[in-house]
């Protein structure tokens, strides 16, 4: 019964011995399948490839790793993000810094592009501040 298709899982075995009269427990089941090691193995749910690994540019490795922080501006991080506002029909860009000792933003700038100047904007904004 299981053993022809890989995929067939206690929940179908209970409800096929079921349908031929068989009084079962789902309990019951699951435990005879796994003593015999008949449970069915879960496929691996398909992942869609987002960014492309083969690419020529320089991978920079990650300097924070490992890193122990103690106090306020050892270390700031940084995202750019779009966003879609409901007041308007309008694309606007965020660029945020963090201190991550204390993860609070530092500083930011919102604007209506993804241009360097941005970024730019937003780290001279946490300079002024911190």
């Amino acid at each position: 019964m299981a053993l022809g298709n890989a995929r067939y899982g206690y929940r179908r075995i209970a409800a096929l011995l079921r349908r031929e009269g068989w009084q079962v427990n789902c309990k019951c089941i699951v435990r005879t399948m796994r003593e015999d090691n008949m449970l069915c193995l879960r496929a691996r749910p398909f992942v869609p490839v987002t960014t492309n690994r083969r690419h020529g540019w320089h991978v920079v490795p990650n300097l924070a790793r490992g890193m122990i922080l103690n106090g306020l501006n050892q270390l700031w991080v940084a995202d750019v993000t779009c966003l879609h506002l409901a007041e308007e029909f309008a694309f606007r860009a965020v660029a945020v810094v963090l201190d991550s000792f204390s993860r609070k933003v530092v500083g930011w700038a919102l604007d209506t592009h993804l241009r360097s100047s941005l970024a730019i904007e937003a780290l001279e904004v946490a300079t002024a501040n911190r």
